[in-house]
């Protein structure tokens, strides 16, 4: 097999490293699915044997973990599971490849040997399941990250840009003409979007004066009472 094409020495700027990345990735997307299915250590061994100027390369072991990620996120448990599996594979070869300070390519075989062993399958493993574990956490929060993003891009909408009839409120009042209607302090606090500075500017009202401004801020759709 030939050798991979030497890199440039020197640090690697952050566009350089994307469009490498989106590069090999598209250059060798059929090949990394394939890995990422892959069941079985003899296939696992093969595979590696006939590819590993491309699959011991970090920009693989990146898209598997953003394959985690994916699977993961769309319900795929069991498909995560195998790619998490075969993405540590290629952490412990490159971990291996370093503490005997040899090439990955020249641990393959070594690992494989190893990882049959019932202790050192045992720890495998063990590495495997606090990676899963990891993953699932990640989409937990992932999830949450993204609904937090939409939710604000929902929020961030030009309601002017809209009729009026469109961006009535539940109770059917205008958020713009409410919020016109605040007084300045509590528009500055809904527009800092700190519950504690809309606390601070209702105590300084009339108790029937902050009522009646969030009871037309509920009914515009400026306050969401739930």
């Amino acid at each position: 097999r030939s050798l991979p094409p030497p890199t440039k020495s020197g640090p690697v700027s952050q566009r350089e490293s994307v469009v490498s990345y989106a590069e090999f990735t598209e250059l060798h997307n059929d090949l990394l699915e394939q890995y990422c299915v892959c069941t079985g250590f003899s296939a696992l061994k093969h595979m590696l044997i006939q590819h590993g100027s491309i699959l011991l390369q970090e920009h693989a072991s990146s898209y598997l973990l953003l394959s985690c990620l994916e699977d993961e996120m769309n319900g795929e448990r069991e498909k995560m599971k195998t790619t998490a599996r075969n993405s540590q594979v290629l952490t412990n070869i490159a971990e291996l490849a370093k503490s005997l300070k040899r090439h990955p390519g020249n641990v393959i075989g070594p690992f494989f040997a190893r990882v049959e062993e019932p202790e050192h399958y045992k720890s495998f493993q063990e590495g495997v399941d606090i990676f899963v574990n990891r993953i699932i956490k990640r989409a937990v929060e992932k999830r949450k990250e993204m609904d937090a993003e939409a939710e604000q891009e929902v929020e961030e909408v030009d309601l002017s840009s809209l009729p009026k009839e469109e961006r009535l409120g539940p109770g059917g009042l205008d958020p713009i003409e409410v919020f016109e209607s605040l007084p300045l302090p509590l528009q500055e606090a809904f527009e800092s979007r700190e519950m504690d500075a809309l606390r601070e500017a209702l105590m300084k009202m009339k108790p029937e004066d902050a009522q009646y401004h969030m009871k037309r801020c509920t009914d515009s759709g400026l306050w969401n009472a739930a």
